[in-house]
């Protein structure tokens, strides 16, 4: 058994705190009516100096609401609690386009489709009149099938609405500004494009050139820099991507690409009516979902109210259930004393001179960067925990799970009344493999597979000696090499088919 976990607004199962601030909070959640994780924002109104920011909390769930797109983030739910303004988003297990661009790992057709992902979502948004203001790696979530969603529409701006920030304001991130955006104009569009002309330019060089060593020296860089300037950075690269470059990155907006569908065309992508469809939800049909399922669970409630007052009026019938319970094996005993069963553990109430040997004992459980925490292969919760987790005296199984590293299994024995501390850093305890294949190959450690070259990120191992092997169908060779992994270090395995016959 384990502590309740923390319940937000009546709804909202708090799993994990991503970020706070004094006025703003992100978690990971569950959502309890729609049994899904989300991500919640929070906003405490209370206090609050600067009222702009409610505004484009509000702002954000208004325009998100009305977008159905699979390339940008969807909001599931928003609304007011007592002083606290919410926003429920989809989750979305990704990393940000900086982590893509840190790695430089990703082939020409990869980055590509992530191109294409992003300009189906800016056409969208602007098919609807909405500028995002603000697009920039970290608001560009990709997961590991390469699916793209825009994020973080805070600072977005409907067309036809009226203006919440005075003509000579600036908001969004200075070195991936438009030169328009940085002079306080009126948005278009196009000043997306420009916004993601330098992701796109980044994504391929590594490099922002608009980047100064502060915010003066960014915007000088954006005001003054020459069209011949990022034709130079990019003559090394394909046609195909010099000519949305230098569409995308025109210092005047109106030699700028007027869409994004422009840049679907030269990519050889037409931006279907079916990416462009728009279902407006406004808040009073999120509550009549939100009712109905309130109303089904009050049903389902009633049903159980029913069903217990038939069984505590009917002798028989508690005879019958017992007898049903018994034979799907549930876990119980009749021994010394009462019964007390449970699906998870076997736990007999004894003589009260034994009753101190199974007070339950604690276990605290740290881990970093997070981890699911299984015991006995059930799971738990998942770090940073704010309690401890209350388990029967005896020996358990402890497993840690993080996506990117392998498990961490620890055998643990608990002691009545005391507390059990369990800290690790899957960073500290494990190595990493790079395997750097020409033209591909897949890799296998002790005989499983683990992926196909280019490898998204390096394997991570526990410190130890493996077997790796490489193969690719089309040769005859395969690499087998021995290798050994040692803690917070990098091994590095180099290898070309090319050199070698072919099949």
């Amino acid at each position: 058994m384990h502590t309740s976990t923390e319940i937000l607004y009546d709804k909202f199962e708090i799993i994990d705190t991503i970020k706070k601030d004094v006025y703003t909070s992100v978690y990971l959640a569950n959502h309890i009516y729609l049994g899904k994780k989300i991500i919640l924002k929070t906003l405490n109104t209370d206090e609050l100096s600067d009222k702009t920011i409610l505004a484009r909390f509000k702002r954000e769930a208004k325009i998100l609401a009305q977008l159905d797109h699979p390339n940008l983030i969807k909001v599931l739910d928003f609304g007011m609690y007592r002083n606290n303004f919410y926003i429920s988003f989809e989750y979305f297990e990704s990393k940000n386009l900086r982590n893509i661009i840190r790695q430089n790992n990703y082939t020409l057709e990869q980055k590509r489709s992530l191109i294409i992902r992003l300009m189906k979502a800016l056409n969208a948004a602007h098919q609807n009149h909405i500028v995002h203001r603000d697009i920039k790696p970290e608001n560009l979530l990709v997961n590991s099938r390469l699916e793209l969603k825009i994020a973080d529409f805070g600072l977005a701006l409907m067309q036809d609405e009226t203006k919440l920030t005075v003509q000579s304001s600036i908001v969004g991130t200075p070195s991936y500004m438009s030169p328009e955006q940085i002079r306080g104009e009126d948005l278009q569009p196009q000043s997306d494009l420009f916004s993601a002309g330098i992701v796109v330019l980044e994504l391929f060089t590594n490099e922002n050139p608009f980047l100064g060593k502060d915010i003066n020296e960014t915007i000088n860089k954006i005001l003054t820099f020459t069209e011949d300037d990022i034709k130079t950075r990019t003559e090394h690269l394909p046609e195909d991507i010099q000519r949305i470059l230098t569409g995308l990155l025109k210092k005047n907006p109106e030699n700028r690409f007027r869409s994004a569908e422009e840049v679907l065309n030269i990519l050889g992508i037409e931006a279907s009516n079916h990416d462009l469809k728009v279902e407006v939800e406004n808040s009073n049909e999120i509550n009549t979902n939100k009712y109905f399922i309130s109303g089904a669970v009050l049903i389902i409630v009633m049903i159980l109210i029913t069903f217990g007052i038939y069984y505590l009026a009917n002798p028989a019938s508690r005879v019958e259930i017992n007898k049903n319970l018994s034979e799907k094996n549930y876990n119980f005993t009749d021994k010394n004393s009462r019964n007390i069963f449970t699906e998870n553990y076997t736990r007999t109430v004894p003589d009260a001179s034994d009753a101190n040997s199974l007070l339950p004992g604690k276990l605290f459980v740290e881990a970093k960067p997070y981890a699911d925490v299984y015991i006995d292969n059930k799971k738990i919760d998942t770090t940073p925990l704010d309690h401890y987790i209350q388990l029967n005296p005896g020996p358990h199984s402890l497993k840690l799970v993080h996506p990117d590293y392998p498990p961490y299994v620890k055998k643990i024995n608990i002691s009545n009344q005391n507390i059990e501390s369990v800290k690790i850093n899957f960073q500290e305890l494990t190595g990493s493999l790079d395997c750097k294949v020409q033209p591909w190959g897949e890799v296998f450690i002790d005989g499983k597979h683990v992926g196909t070259t280019p490898l998204r990120e390096p394997i991570n191992l526990y410190p130890g000696r493996y077997k790796v092997q490489i193969t690719n169908k089309q040769y005859a060779d395969t690499l087998q090499k021995k290798i050994k992994i040692t803690a917070e270090d990098t091994t590095e395995v180099t290898f070309s088919f090319e050199n070698t016959p072919s099949e």
